[in-house]
């Protein structure tokens, strides 16, 4: 009596209990808590058979009789649940004191094995979330693979467009020279034609001298001149520049002039350039002259369709800090208000038959290739364009 008392004590204070079994495996005697973990609690003074208190030594029969028969040192089954919140390993050896007997020792882990399912829980879920996580990496760096495709196919794209547009531009400009270069032909083709009627007339009258025929042949010669090196400069004009130079604004500009004075005077359009014959920029001479060209060809437009007298277009070249200043001023009226702040944008256009491109193109070149800067006013007269390198 005073055993099971001191036994009682002793699986209290330290999380166990016991059962004690017969040969027959019958229920012979047990710790004062053992209640809560076998299935009968109420028959617990009854001779019962121990797969009934506890189903989950099912199965062991073999071992424990082995166990009671001394074939077998002890039986440790582990880890039993034996509802969701209480876990306990059952230890079975042979009764020393009572003979032909079977001790069942239950220990309580049930504190350990929540912490520890708990722990498996959190790894789980924190292999989950690394599985999660990999997962999107590998979506994520799909994803940026194929932005930055398609961001390089797109810049392909808007390169692509920005050369077919620079190419129109320069397409159209080409055939605003070539009118040009007719008009500075007709003057010198007539002379051509004119001195060569001349010489077969006397030729024929039989009043050619080798004097006259020389002086004819010598002046058919520098209009000759005159035409080729009219191409000259066209084929110059519209070569593209190699790289960036240095070069003289208002020389330059004059240059195009000298190109252009002739399609002018015949529209009665007079065309001036005054200012600081010395300052110098860098930058793209031949690119840099297109877009002057086709500021001045716009300005020729707006004076289409109208009788004025003393139409002009006057350009002027000036020192600014640090920088160039062109001002090219005409007296043709000046831009709808309600379009100015558009003139530059692609597409945008007045004219009837425009393309849109002229400007767009202008503005680009200016400030994307020279990094400076080209904008628009309107003053009482007419319109007044600005480029500042």
């Amino acid at each position: 009596m005073y055993t099971k008392e001191i036994v009682n004590i002793i699986c209290e204070n330290h999380t166990y209990e016991y059962i004690l079994l017969n040969k027959e495996l019958k229920f012979l005697n047990c710790s004062n808590g053992l209640g809560k973990y076998i299935d009968k609690s109420e028959d617990i003074d009854k001779l019962l058979d121990i797969f009934e208190l506890m189903p989950e030594l099912v199965g062991t029969e073999t071992a424990l009789f082995n166990v009671l028969h001394g074939k077998q040192e002890h039986l440790t089954i582990p880890h039993v649940w034996k509802d969701d919140n209480t876990c306990v390993n059952i230890y079975i050896y042979l009764g020393e004191k009572v003979e032909n007997s079977l001790l069942v020792l239950l220990e309580d882990v049930s504190e350990m094995m929540i912490q520890h399912r708990l722990l498996m829980q959190s790894n789980n879920e924190n292999a989950l979330l690394l599985a999660e996580i990999e997962n999107k990496n590998k979506q994520l760096k799909i994803f940026n693979e194929e932005m930055q495709r398609l961001v390089t196919e797109e810049v392909y794209k808007n390169l692509e467009k920005q050369h077919m547009l620079e190419l129109q531009t320069r397409h159209a400009q080409m055939g605003e020279m070539i009118s040009l270069i007719t008009h500075q032909w007709k003057q010198p083709l007539s002379v051509i034609q004119t001195l060569g009627s001349l010489l077969k007339m006397k030729y024929e009258l039989h009043t050619l001298t080798l004097e006259t025929t020389m002086e004819k042949i010598e002046n058919i010669l520098k209009q000759a001149d005159y035409m080729n090196q009219t191409v000259h400069a066209f084929q110059k004009f519209f070569t593209p520049s190699k790289g960036r130079g240095i070069f003289n604004v208002k020389k330059t500009i004059h240059s195009l002039l000298e190109l252009v004075k002739m399609d002018y005077a015949l529209s009665n359009i007079e065309v001036s350039i005054e200012g600081d014959d010395e300052i110098m920029v860098q930058g793209y001479a031949n690119e840099y002259n297109q877009v002057i060209l086709s500021l001045l060809q716009n300005a020729k437009d707006a004076f289409e369709g109208q009788a004025k007298p003393n139409k002009y277009v006057h350009i002027h070249v000036k020192k600014e800090q640090e920088h160039s200043l062109v001002s090219i001023r005409d007296n043709a009226g000046g831009i709808p208000e309600e379009i100015i702040a558009e003139v530059f944008t692609q597409y945008m256009t007045s004219k009837k038959n425009g393309s849109g491109l002229g400007l767009y193109i202008a503005k680009s070149v200016i400030e994307n290739n020279m990094q400076g800067k080209i904008w628009v006013e309107n003053t009482q007269d007419g319109a007044v364009f600005f480029i500042k390198l």
